[in-house]
């Protein structure tokens, strides 16, 4: 970091596991900000230490420079990690404000890998790669960590190159039920790191148990009428469980921006 004049660094560590090792390195240091989201399992999954708990921020200088976003389930895929992305990782980068970011890039989150048991797409590792590449003036460096799924590893790499290059990519498809674990988990994330990130503290819209209503208004926004009442519109509103953690409206409605 001395030789390139670095003073702060984003590490977003995508790989299935979490990245102990990467953790204690920075662990007590404000100059990087290490982001890991990862299977957790109540600290059954590898490496089955609950230093990947949602507790662990940091300490000293270090303290809220260090986020866990551990997962409690299997099967997590794009809804999960998109949400996490929302609502914690792409708001405290933005404030974090990095001169670089690095992107520990393990691909066995990924659908089709056999050791990981997620399903996060080709298309969702690209959107976040979209996001991330806005970020340090386009200092984003992927570094390929693997898999177990060639097939899934190249999938996912092409996609993060062509987000790097600047292409158009693939509509990402959030249609899945939004489980009570994932909800907690981005909750207690939340709950734990809004003390260090004003980002987090933000007002947004409640997240619904179904993302499928904003799927279709997204599908249907050219033949909303602008005549619809401002009272039409309040009953949507109150039809939707509040959840009491949030999404920001502009990431549900677009979600290939």
């Amino acid at each position: 970091m001395s030789v390139h004049g670095l003073k702060r660094v984003l590490i977003l560590d995508w790989d299935v596991h979490h990245g102990n090792g990467i953790q204690h390195m920075f662990y007590n240091s404000s100059q990087v900000l290490y982001i890991s989201i990862h299977r957790y399992d109540q600290a059954s999954f590898f490496p089955c230490s609950e230093d990947a708990a949602a507790d662990k921020v940091g300490e000293g200088e270090g303290r809220g420079f260090n986020i866990n976003i551990p997962w409690n389930s299997r099967r997590c895929g794009d809804l999960e990690y998109y949400l996490a992305f929302m609502n914690v990782i792409l708001p405290v980068a933005y404030e974090y404000g990095p001169d670089l970011v690095l992107i520990s890039a393990g691909f066995d989150a990924a659908r089709g890998d056999p050791l990981g048991g997620f399903k996060v797409s080709p298309e969702m590792y690209g959107l976040m790669t979209h996001h991330l590449s806005a970020l340090a003036e386009g200092r984003v460096v992927v570094a390929l960590e693997g898999g177990y799924n060639l097939a899934s590893i190249s999938e996912c790499m092409y996609e993060c190159g062509r987000a790097l290059c600047g292409d158009p990519l693939p509509v990402l498809n959030l249609d899945a039920e939004l489980r009570p674990d994932v909800v907690d988990t981005v909750r207690e994330v939340l709950q734990i790191q809004q003390q260090f990130w004003h980002s987090l503290q933000a007002t947004t819209i409640p997240i619904p148990t179904d993302l499928q209503i904003f799927t279709e208004l997204s599908k249907d926004e050219k033949e909303i009428k602008p005549t619809s009442s401002s009272a039409e519109i309040n009953n949507i509103a109150d039809s939707l469980p509040d959840l009491s953690i949030s999404m920001p409206r502009s990431h549900i409605i677009d979600q290939s921006a």
